[in-house]
C-alpha cells in the first residue's frame, strides 16, 4: 500500500475508535482523492472509501454529499457485479440509513426491505443481517410502530449475543430497545438496557464516545419522567457536550438532544 494511504487509513481507524466523526472528515476526502489516483476510479478500493464516507457524513447533516458518494457506489458495484451479492445490500443499507436520517422513510424502507433480501438470499443471518434488523427497527421507532420495532430489536440482539467480537453492536441494539420496551409497558426493563449499554460503552470505547451520549441520553429521559429535572438537567449536558464534539451542531443527534436540554431547563428555570 502506498504510504501516504497506509497512514490516511491508520488515521481513520484511529479516529473511529475515539468516535471522532468531524476529524475523520478532512481525512476521508484526502483518501478518497489519493485512492482515485492510485486505483482508478472505478476500483474496489474506491467503492470502499465511498460507501464509509458517505456512511460518515450523513451523521453531521452532510446529506447531499453523502447521497452523491453512496450514488457513485451503488452505480459502481451494480455496473461490476450486479446486484444479487452482500456487497450491494451493504451498500444500499447505508442509502437506507441515509434517507431514515432524511425522513425520506418510503425511499428508507424500501431499500431495507431489498437489503435484507438479498442478505438472506446469500445465506448471511449474522452481523449483517442483524444490523438490517437494528436500523429498520429504527425506522418503525421514527413512525412510532413500535411493536415492529421491537420484534427486529430482540431479533437483532439474539444475534449479537452470540457474536462477542461485536460487543458494541451488542450494546447499541440494548440502547435501541429501550422506547419499544417502554412503549410496551416494560419500563424497567428498558432501564436495565440503557443501564446496560452505558456499562458495555464505558468498558469498551469511554465515556467521550457518541454512544455513550445515546446511552446518557436514554438516561437523561428516564430522570425527567421521573420528574428528577435537575439530574435529567445534568445527564442532556453531558450528553450534549460529547455529541458537539463528536458530531457537530448540524447533526440530527445535537439537535435533538438540544431541544431536550431545552425542554428541562424551562422546567427548572435555567437557561441552556
Amino acid at each position: 500500500m502506498d504510504k501516504s494511504l497506509e497512514s490516511l487509513t491508520k488515521t481513520i481507524m484511529e479516529l473511529k475508535k475515539q468516535g471522532k466523526i468531524l476529524e475523520q472528515i478532512p481525512v476521508f476526502r484526502e483518501l478518497l482523492l489519493v485512492t482515485r489516483e492510485n486505483y482508478g476510479t472505478d476500483s474496489n478500493e474506491v467503492i470502499t472509501v465511498l460507501n464509509d464516507f458517505g456512511g460518515i457524513l450523513r451523521y453531521v447533516g452532510e446529506y447531499g454529499e453523502a447521497e452523491n458518494y453512496l450514488l457513485e457506489g451503488e452505480s459502481l458495484i451494480r455496473k461490476k457485479y450486479g446486484i444479487d451479492n452482500k456487497e450491494y445490500a451493504t451498500c444500499i443499507l447505508n442509502l437506507a440509513e441515509l434517507y431514515r436520517f432524511m425522513r425520506e422513510y418510503d425511499k428508507a424502507l424500501e431499500l431495507y426491505m431489498k437489503s435484507m433480501e438479498i442478505y438472506s438470499a446469500n445465506g448471511e443471518n449474522g452481523y449483517l443481517y442483524a444490523s438490517v434488523c437494528n436500523n429498520l427497527g429504527l425506522l418503525y421507532q421514527d413512525r412510532q410502530q413500535y411493536e415492529k420495532a421491537l420484534e427486529l430489536h430482540e431479533k437483532s440482539l439474539e444475534i449479537l449475543r452470540n457474536l462477542p467480537e461485536y460487543k458494541l453492536e451488542y450494546g447499541t441494539t440494548l440502547n435501541n430497545l429501550v422506547l419499544p420496551y417502554k412503549s410496551a409497558g416494560a419500563r424497567e426493563k428498558a432501564k436495565k438496557c440503557t443501564e446496560k449499554a452505558l456499562q458495555i460503552f464505558s468498558e469498551t470505547v469511554g465515556k467521550e464516545h457518541s454512544l455513550y451520549s445515546a446511552a446518557l441520553n436514554n438516561l437523561a429521559i428516564f430522570s425527567y419522567e421521573e420528574g428528577d429535572y435537575k439530574k435529567a438537567g445534568d445527564l442532556f449536558e453531558e450528553s450534549l457536550l460529547i455529541c458537539e464534539k463528536t458530531f457537530g451542531k448540524n447533526s440530527v443527534n445535537y439537535k435533538n438532544l438540544e431541544e431536550n436540554l431545552k425542554a428541562v431547563r424551562a422546567k427548572t428555570g435555567e437557561e441552556v
